[in-house]
């Protein structure tokens, strides 16, 4: 008997393939993501279908038969037979959020640090990805909030660029009073949406 695995990293799933002279047998089975979120999945047949809804979920098919009910992965069963395909997951983003004095890109004093954290999670992973996006609070006119947003972003990416960080691994985005941290009423300065927020992959 041979065996194959093969994973669709969309949905967290993970699927075991078993081929002899029968039928091939297929096993099932949903996983977390490396954040803990769980999505769902519907396995279908031509005899039927099978939800997926919760972490270690698992279901069996077999040509066009119905898929079998659903049972809770043991494990030990996870970690022995997708060894290989769980060593070459990729490494989960880091996200880090700084804060802004109100209407300006002044820094909190408490952000400081977060520059050195951030500079120094680019160099241990290696990373070609920092997503640097600007935040404002609801306090102000649209207009004034979407510059403010963007200087916040922009003066972020400056301050990366003097650590050595590459420029073309940089991108800056702007959401003004959008996406809030803290969602509130409009013309409320929330301190906690005064924000950028870094991305590093």
């Amino acid at each position: 008997m041979q065996s194959r695995v093969n994973i669709l990293p969309v949905l967290g799933i993970m699927l075991l393939l078993f081929a002899g002279c029968a039928s091939p047998k297929h096993t099932v089975v949903l996983i977390s993501d490396p954040d803990g979120h769980v999505g769902a999945a519907t396995v279908t047949t031509a005899g039927g279908k099978q939800c997926l809804d919760k972490a270690g979920d698992l279901t069996q098919i077999s040509g066009s038969s119905a898929p079998s009910s659903t049972v809770t992965a043991d494990p030990h069963f996870l970690v022995v037979r997708f060894a290989d395909a769980l060593a070459v997951e990729p490494v989960p983003p880091e996200k880090f959020i700084l804060f802004f004095e109100t209407g300006s890109t002044t820094l909190v004093p408490q952000s400081l640090p977060v520059i050195n954290a951030i500079a120094d999670a680019i160099k241990r992973r290696d990373a070609i990805s920092i997503a640097i996006s600007g935040h404002t609070d609801a306090a102000g006119s649209n207009q004034l909030n979407d510059r403010l947003a963007h200087e916040r972003a922009v003066m972020i990416q400056k301050l990366l660029l003097r650590k050595g960080v590459s420029a073309d691994r940089l991108s800056v985005s702007s959401h003004g009073k959008g996406n809030p941290l803290v969602p509130t009423p409009e013309g409320i300065a929330e301190p906690k949406n005064r924000r950028v927020e870094v991305i590093v992959r």
